[in-house]
């Protein structure tokens, strides 16, 4: 079984067939001096989809996300698409490392809980002969089930010997996501839970909104089966609590008004920290299996590559974001903000 998605579909022709007349961004490759330059055009859409038809269409000149994403979509476009290489600044920000989970504001006793088998999942080996975590392991299996692979997950695979699809049936369970029942667990202490941790253990199930647009972190297969390396990790978590897995998809931009409006508890996204998510939710601690995914950048049709070599050279430019994502924060900092100048 292996997922591609739609946007993993497009191909060379698609990109190049498009003329130059029909990107919006008027994007010339004359050298207009800065005071001549047109307004950078910053498009917001629902999902990941949308922006790479964008990119292959010709209705937008760049797609900003992050790098294993973006090396990802590379890889898939026979030659349509190319990395720039340009990345944004990210110590601008002073920001934690990793993907974050999200509880409501105010649910301490609940994220304490998800740190703590964060931390568990995080540092605990599955090998004592290997320094690969189950986090790391779990990133290694996603990254084999949704075709996006690399060297680093095929090493992995290697060492361990881990079996990527299971006999497990797949059902809403979610058992077949990840075996924990051999796994260590954190010793939580929920003698005297409040808020929502109480509602989820009271309940008996932990109730979590992703967006399955991103893999290897969350996707859905052709056949309609969600996956992924953060969905694992919830099932994980879930476990721990001693309660049943349930997941909600939806768009990205529907995950954290989810969790705000307590439809569900917890999300689990590919959310990377901001200073307006930390402010606005109780923000998990950091999880990382992936050393790629710690640069965001850009990706351009191949043919053009040649005419970026900084942020600078995207001022004027029509690029796409995923809206309320990191992407949108970095272009706007670091590239609409160099109009001025």
């Amino acid at each position: 079984m292996k997922a591609i998605s739609k946007l993993m579909k497009i191909t060379a022709a698609a990109a190049m067939a498009v003329s130059l007349a029909a990107c919006s961004s008027g994007g010339s490759g004359g050298a207009d001096k800065p005071e001549d330059k047109p307004k950078t055009e910053l498009e917001l859409v629902a999902t990941l989809d949308q922006a790479i038809l964008g990119l292959a269409s010709g209705k937008c000149d760049a797609v900003a996300l992050d790098g294993t994403t973006a090396q990802n979509y590379v890889n898939q476009s026979d030659g349509a698409f190319a990395m720039t290489g340009i990345n944004f600044d990210l110590e601008m920000y002073g920001q934690h490392e990793g993907n974050v989970a999200a509880a409501k504001k105010g649910e301490t006793d609940l994220i304490n809980a998800v740190n703590e088998c964060i931390k568990t999942a995080t540092t605990t080996k599955v090998d004592p002969n290997f320094a690969h975590t189950y986090y790391t392991t779990w990133v290694a299996i996603a990254k084999k089930q949704s075709g996006t692979e690399d060297e680093e997950a095929e090493g992995i695979l290697a060492d361990l010997g881990v079996p990527i699809f299971t006999d497990i049936a797949i059902d809403d369970t979610y058992n077949y996501l990840v075996d924990t029942t051999d796994l260590v667990k954190p010793e939580l202490d929920l003698s005297n839970p409040t808020g929502k941790l109480a509602e989820i253990l009271e309940k008996g199930e932990l109730v979590i909104a992703t967006s399955p647009d991103y893999p290897a972190a969350e996707f859905i297969t052709e056949d309609g089966v969600v996956y992924g390396n953060e969905m694992m990790l919830a099932k994980y978590i879930a476990d721990c609590l001693g309660v049943k897995l349930v997941i909600e998809t939806m768009d990205f931009n529907a995950v954290l008004t989810a969790v705000d409006t307590g439809k569900v508890d917890l999300a689990l996204s590919g959310f990377g920290w901001k200073a307006d998510r930390e402010e606005a939710f109780e923000l998990s601690t950091g999880y990382i299996g992936d050393s790629s995914v710690s640069f965001h950048t850009l990706i351009v049709p191949a043919d053009k590559v040649a005419e970026y070599s900084s942020l600078e050279d995207f001022v004027g430019k029509h690029i796409m974001a995923q809206a309320n994502s990191l992407q949108q924060m970095y272009v706007e900092d670091q590239i609409i903000a160099l109009e001025g100048e």
